[in-house]
């Protein structure tokens, strides 16, 4: 299954976040900077994170990005399903009329059956099972992200 990059950047923020552990908040220019993603994708993709309560966020000159203690306890597939935001991620008879669909085709129930069987996966982790060990190696060969051990 391949994820959409909405998806891919929002658990590359909450990875980023989880991890943090000196100083929890970050900005979007940070988070900009880290993962060399435009920093209107980030917006959006923030905006969701805090919609959803996966992150918590703060105006002004204390404020910042945090994870939130939800995106923390959340099991893996139900945070990528609902980042997916697609009921019908793998297949959509719908979406193009397809002329299988009332000759009883089967291509959706298996594939949505092997998409159930890999959110039942994933929900057997959640972020803290994501963690690096070496945290800080990750931004030291990247001159333009901060150190945020």
């Amino acid at each position: 299954m391949k994820l959409n990059h909405f998806t891919d950047f929002s658990m590359r923020v909450l990875m980023y976040l989880n991890q943090k552990k000196d100083s929890p908040q970050s900005s979007l220019d940070d988070l900009a900077n880290a993962f060399k993603i435009s920093r209107n994708h980030l917006v959006k993709v923030v905006q969701f994170l805090a919609a959803n309560q996966l992150v918590l966020t703060k105006r002004g000159k204390n404020g910042g990005i945090s994870i939130s203690e939800t995106a923390k306890q959340i099991p893996l597939g139900d945070l990528i399903h609902l980042l997916e935001q697609d009921d019908s991620p793998i297949v959509n008879c719908d979406a193009k009329p397809c002329i299988f669909k009332s000759h009883n085709c089967k291509l959706k129930s298996l594939f949505n059956k092997a998409y159930l069987l890999f959110i039942e996966s994933l929900n057997e982790s959640n972020l803290a099972d994501l963690e690096f060990n070496d945290w800080n190696s990750i931004f030291e060969n990247n001159p333009n992200a901060q150190n945020n051990s």
